[in-house]
Formats: structure tokens, C-alpha cells, sequence
């Protein structure tokens, strides 16, 4: 994919080049080995910013020929490799941070470098101010994780054009209803004599699952707010936990539906999320449920089916009511505690916060930046871009945050969520499968174990209640901030 560099929008950042630029060659042809004297080790964990990455790391080590990056990319084992380093002290210089351990625990451990050195009040202040989250990128006033996402992520529903142009369906008639979808989705298959159908999905991936179940059961229940990170089927309107909702039981009902109307891909049982993408790309359907990122996936033409005939829209809903989603900051740079490099970690940071949030991060296309940079049109890394972009503005809002209220919530939160055993996208898949016959027997057995986990995790923290979890002033849809938490106390 073509490299492109964006116009940032801010001037604070030149002062890092002057403070990066000693002992970088200005007009170096090529990068000697004879020339490094530090070698820094990277753990990356996101496939979809690989090849970024790979060139951002050329250009860095050609600006900087005294120091070399080793990258690893992990792949499905990169959770145990994240654990087995952790309990040696043996974390990479820098890594991208794996979802094994709360940033707090990390800290706790004596795993993690305190990065305030980096982030000055100058420096923090060209960032989005959605992305400073208690737990993920700060604890209290100090920074953990160089955040690379705004937090922005939204499930979206993917739209093959050649399929829709093959039956006669203009973009104005994308679905915007479940009735609506099923209805197109019958067509497809009918006049196609059941070689295509309307929507794919990759159930196999039961976090995805759970991501677009959730998102689209806030047009039902809009009081059930949708990380899978942070008190996870909590109600935040009453503290309570609740699983066996109308919006689960409906969507489960609807797409089991779809799926007896040969308008859901019955393949979709068994693909992950990148076979589903390789499918709807070939077109064997018209639709997909896909995060923003699914977008950089179909038009890479190394790592994913290189198909750029597409369009995104929202996706359908019940009644073609909106629905939201968390904006949540999980994804970042983090720094060994035991690093023996950190002049030459600092150095890396600040090259890349520089010149990666345009070449890494918006050169993907895969996310909104946690820094203020603006794409426009014209530099967008693909024509999409900036449509994905608008339906995550409309669709990913701030909602209460335990975390910042009480940050003993962190560890209460932890053992609550360790203690459950079921998954909502999981079920919907043996709902699938025929497995599971009962949707809302199998919902209601789920919520129990998750009440009785939820009441044991506070019972066992002593400075955590319920009331932590209930936010009376909240209204679904709209923005929770600071001042609406502070009213609280």
C-alpha cells in the first residue's frame, strides 16, 4: 500500500525533533550494522499495523543508524508468551501492551516504566482528551502507555458492491432494519439459486460476537453499556448485572431466523473473522457485521483478500434506531521496567509520536489516532477511510467509568470477570450450531454465575459497594464526562 504523510495538526511536537536529532545522521544513503550500538526489542501484537510498523522501523533506524529495533509480531500464542516474559521479568524493551494483566497489576509487579519523562504537559496536551483513561493509559497523573487508538471502535456492517450491483440493489437500499436485511439477504439467495447469501459473519470469533451483540442491543437496552474490558454486563443505571436481556435474546432469535431463511451464510458457524472478510470478499455474501479495522484488512493485499469494492454503513437495528458503543483507550506502547536502554526507548518515543500516529496508525486505516491528526480526503489510505471514521464519530461516546470513580474498582473488576465462564457470542454460536436449544434458559443459567461472581468480587474488596457501579445521572447516547462523575460525590 502506498506510504502518504498527512499535515499534523499541531506545532508543539517540532520541539521534539531538536531534542531527537543528536547523533542521527542528516543525509545518511543506507544503514550500516557496523554503525549500531544498541540493539531495542519490539513485541507487536496487532496484525493489522504489521507492515506500518515494518517501514516505520526502516525509517526510524535510518534516521537513528546507532540504534536497531528487533520486531517480533506474535500470533494466537502471544497471551502466554506476554505471561510466560512477565512472571521471568523478561518483557521486551517495548511491546504493545497484551490483554493478560490490568495496567495496574503491571505497575504493581514492578513490570512497567513510568513514561511522565516522555509525556510532558506540552506534549500530552496535542492528544485527544478522551484518550487519558484511569487503568488502560494512566493511573492517577501518570502515564503507563503511549496510547495509539482514540478509543474510538465501533462494530459497522461491510457491503459487497459487486453483489448488490449483480441483484439490481443501489447503496441507498442498504438494509437499516432487521426486516430490511432479511428481506434483501432472501432475495440474494432466491435469485442467485442459493450460491450466495445475504450476511456472513465470523461466529467462531466469539468476541466479536460478543462486540456486535452488544452494540446492537443498545437500541433495545440502551442502560447495557458494551466493553468486554470494564464491568462487563453491568447495568449502570442500577449496579446490577444482567445478561438475559431482551437485546440478547432478540438478536439471538433474529439471526437464528436469518440462518433458517438461507439469509445468513451457514458457513459463518465455523469462520473466524478472517475467513468471514476472505468470503464476503469473493462474494459469497453481500453483507458482514466488522470492526473499523475490518476496513484496512479487506484492501491489504498482502495480509488480508486486497478487495477494495466495498462500502460501510451502521449497522441494521431492530426498528433502525442507533446504537453505541464504548470509547475505550486500550491499545498502546508500553516499556519494560527492566529496560537497560531507556535513553534509546525514550528516543524511539519520541520519533514516534513524531512521525508514527501518521505513518503507523493512520497509514493502516485501521483506527481513529489517539493523537490530533487530520487525514483529509485526498490522503486518506483508502476511499473509505473517512466514511469509517464518521460512523465511529457518531457511534463511540463516553460512558461512566469505574475505574476513574474508584480506582480499587481495578482489582474488584478483575476477579469478577475471572470468574466468568460464559460468553454471549459463544452462546450465540451453539445457538448456531444446535447446540444450545433454550437461548434465554442458557442466557438466565449465564447471568447467575455471573451475579453470584459479581457479589463475591465485592464482598472481597472492602472498598468497593455496588454504588460504585450505579450512576443515576447517566443518560444512554449521551457523553459521560468528568463533571458529570464529580456531581456524584
Amino acid at each position: 500500500m502506498k506510504r502518504k504523510k498527512w499535515g499534523i495538526t499541531f506545532a508543539a511536537l517540532t520541539i521534539l525533533s531538536a531534542g531527537c536529532a543528536d547523533g542521527a545522521g542528516e543525509n545518511e544513503e543506507e544503514t550500516d550494522n557496523s554503525d549500531v550500538e544498541t540493539t531495542l526489542t519490539f513485541w507487536n501484537r496487532l496484525p493489522e499495523l504489521e507492515s506500518q510498523f515494518s517501514s516505520f522501523i526502516e525509517d526510524f533506524e535510518e534516521k537513528h543508524p546507532e540504534i536497531a529495533v528487533e520486531m517480533e509480531n506474535l500470533g494466537a500464542s502471544g497471551n502466554q508468551q506476554f505471561q510466560t516474559a512477565i512472571n521471568n521479568d523478561e518483557l521486551p524493551d517495548i511491546f504493545v501492551r497484551a490483554n493478560v494483566m490490568p495496567v495496574r497489576q503491571l505497575k504493581e509487579q514492578g513490570q512497567i516504566k513510568n513514561l511522565n519523562e516522555v509525556f510532558t504537559d506540552e506534549v500530552r496536551g496535542q492528544f485527544r482528551d478522551e484518550v487519558w483513561q484511569e487503568n488502560f493509559t494512566v493511573l492517577g497523573e501518570d502515564v503507563y502507555q503511549l496510547p495509539l487508538y482514540s478509543g474510538k471502535s465501533s462494530v459497522m456492517m461491510y457491503y459487497n458492491k459487486d453483489v448488490l450491483g449483480k441483484f439490481g440493489i443501489s447503496e441507498d437500499e442498504v438494509p437499516e432494519t432487521w426486516e430490511e436485511l432479511k428481506q434483501v439477504s432472501m432475495q440474494i439467495n432466491e435469485e442467485s439459486n442459493g450460491s450466495i447469501y445475504g450476511l456472513t459473519l465470523g461466529a467462531e470469533a466469539s468476541w466479536l460476537s460478543d462486540l456486535f451483540m452488544k452494540q446492537m442491543g443498545t437500541s433495545i437496552n440502551p442502560e447495557m453499556h458494551t466493553s468486554i474490558e470494564v464491568a462487563k454486563n453491568v447495568n449502570y443505571k442500577d449496579g446490577e448485572v444482567n445478561l438475559a436481556t431482551d437485546a440478547n435474546i432478540e438478536i439471538m432469535n433474529y439471526l437464528k431466523d436469518l440462518q433458517e431463511s438461507n439469509a445468513l451464510d451457514p458457513e459463518s458457524v465455523e469462520n473466524d473473522e478472517l475467513t468471514a472478510i476472505s468470503n464476503f470478499a469473493a462474494g459469497r455474501a453481500a453483507f458482514f457485521f466488522g470492526g473499523n479495522w475490518d476496513g484496512s484488512i479487506l484492501v491489504n493485499e498482502e495480509t488480508g483478500p486486497g478487495f477494495e469494492n466495498w462500502g460501510v454503513a451502521p449497522m441494521p437495528t431492530k426498528n433502525g434506531h442507533p446504537y453505541y458503543a464504548d470509547s475505550l483507550t486500550k491499545e498502546g506502547l508500553m516499556v519494560s521496567e527492566y529496560t537497560e536502554n531507556w535513553e534509546e526507548v525514550q528516543t524511539f518515543l519520541h520519533y514516534f509520536i513524531e512521525h508514527g500516529y501518521t505513518d503507523v496508525v493512520a497509514g493502516s486505516g485501521a483506527h481513529q489516532t489517539a493523537l490530533n491528526v487530520e487525514v483529509s480526503e485526498e490522503d486518506a489510505p483508502f476511499p473509505q477511510y473517512n466514511d469509517i471514521t464518521s460512523i465511529l464519530d457518531e457511534t463511540s461516546i463516553q460512558v461512566p467509568d469505574p475505574y476513574l470513580r474508584n480506582n480499587d474498582t481495578i482489582g474488584a473488576i478483575q476477579d469478577y470477570q475471572g470468574g466468568l465462564s460464559y460468553s454471549v457470542g459463544a452462546m450465540l454460536r451453539g445457538y448456531l450450531q444446535g447446540e444450545i436449544n433454550d437461548p434465554k434458559a442458557e442466557l438466565m443459567k449465564a447471568e447467575e454465575e455471573a451475579v453470584d461472581s459479581f457479589e463475591s468480587a465485592i464482598e472481597g474488596n472492602e472498598n468497593v459497594s455496588r454504588e460504585d457501579f450505579i450512576y443515576e445521572n447517566w443518560t444512554p447516547f449521551e457523553p459521560y464526562t468528568r463533571d458529570d462523575m464529580e456531581e456524584l460525590e
